[in-house]
């Protein structure tokens, strides 16, 4: 039987049922429908934001290793891997900038911090160790000062880019040859300076004198004065003993009285010089010549012969190394103070 013709047969209430029934199975298609939509919506929702995930996991893996020679994710060596050569600061700026996440319990990204951090920590260490390396090499040798090359030669040490390194190795390197060339220099004057007192009986005997000088000096010059002083005395006529005077006593002449005694005669007066056959005073005698004074075996006291040449820079550093602070200079001899 046809739809129409039954339907015709059947009851207004009959066909209100029926209405209701066709109305409720079209709702709860509709609904289902919708159901399904959404679930459907949500799990390509779900699917899209794992994918960007994990496009963004790599993105930043990659930007991460690129920083180093070699990939340092997940490398159990991550701590000995040194960054590229001539990183430059601005990049890994930009990748802290857009990788690095702070307040993060995420394991993960705890790990890419820490290696963003490694990468940072080592630009900043050559940047320090360049820093005190200027303080002895700068295009030459400035300073050979060893403190100061003993702390630039620790902070290269702690850079792990082997290029970095080498180029400023290679800079402390040059400073080093002048230091020990420095240190050579000076010890072969302490070398020479002590072979002065055994080289040569000469030089031994300078040290020789020295000695001498500091210890006897005094007397020496005592003597050499006394010496001239007795002379000078000797060489001064006294008053009244032998001195020119213009009048000449002639000694009392003894003679014997036929008794065995002798007796005075009493002195006679000088006849005249101008009358013949007279008795002519004599002349005194003439004053011996003054000896030349005594000169002073050696230099007056706290004095002695240099060991090198005076004004020279050996005679310096021999005044230095023998604890003097500088010397006087006269007559050839010093007086060290």
């Amino acid at each position: 039987m046809k739809l129409n013709e039954q339907l015709k047969k059947m009851t207004k209430k009959q066909k209100m049922g029926v209405f209701t029934v066709s109305i409720a199975i079209l709702l709860v298609g509709s609904f289902g429908y919708k159901v399904y939509a959404d679930d459907q919506k949500a799990q390509e929702q779900a699917r899209i934001a794992r994918i960007e995930k994990e496009k963004l996991k790599n993105d930043t893996e990659t930007a991460v290793n690129d920083l180093f020679e070699k990939a340092i994710i997940d490398n159990d060596d991550a701590k000995k891997i040194a960054i590229k050569n001539d990183l430059q600061s601005e990049t890994v700026k930009n990748v802290k900038e857009k990788y690095f996440v702070t307040k993060t319990k995420d394991a993960w990204q705890i790990n890419i911090n820490n290696m963003i951090d490694n990468a940072e920590n080592q630009l900043q260490q050559i940047d320090i160790a360049k820093k005190a390396v200027e303080q002895v090499y700068k295009e030459k040798v400035l300073n050979t000062d060893q403190k100061k090359y003993d702390v630039a030669k620790k902070e290269v040490d702690k850079i792990k880019n082997a290029k970095a390194k080498k180029e400023l190795s290679d800079k402390l390197a040059k400073v080093k040859s002048e230091i020990e060339k420095k240190n050579k220099e000076k010890e072969d004057k302490k070398k020479e300076s002590g072979k002065v007192s055994q080289q040569t009986p000469e030089a031994k005997a300078t040290t020789d004198n020295v000695a001498q000088t500091t210890d006897g000096a005094e007397q020496q010059v005592a003597d050499v004065t006394g010496q001239q002083t007795d002379q000078a005395q000797q060489q001064t006529p006294q008053a009244g003993a032998g001195q020119e005077t213009g009048y000449y006593e002639p000694q009392t002449p003894v003679t014997d009285n036929g008794t065995g005694s002798n007796q005075n005669v009493a002195p006679t007066a000088p006849a005249n010089n101008g009358n013949a056959g007279g008795t002519q005073t004599p002349a005194p005698p003439a004053p011996e010549p003054t000896p030349e004074p005594i000169q002073p075996a050696g230099p007056p006291a706290g004095w002695i012969n240099p060991p090198f040449p005076i004004g020279s820079g050996e005679l310096m550093d021999w005044i230095a190394d023998n604890g003097y602070g500088g010397y006087d200079s006269s007559d050839g001899y010093i007086r060290p103070y």
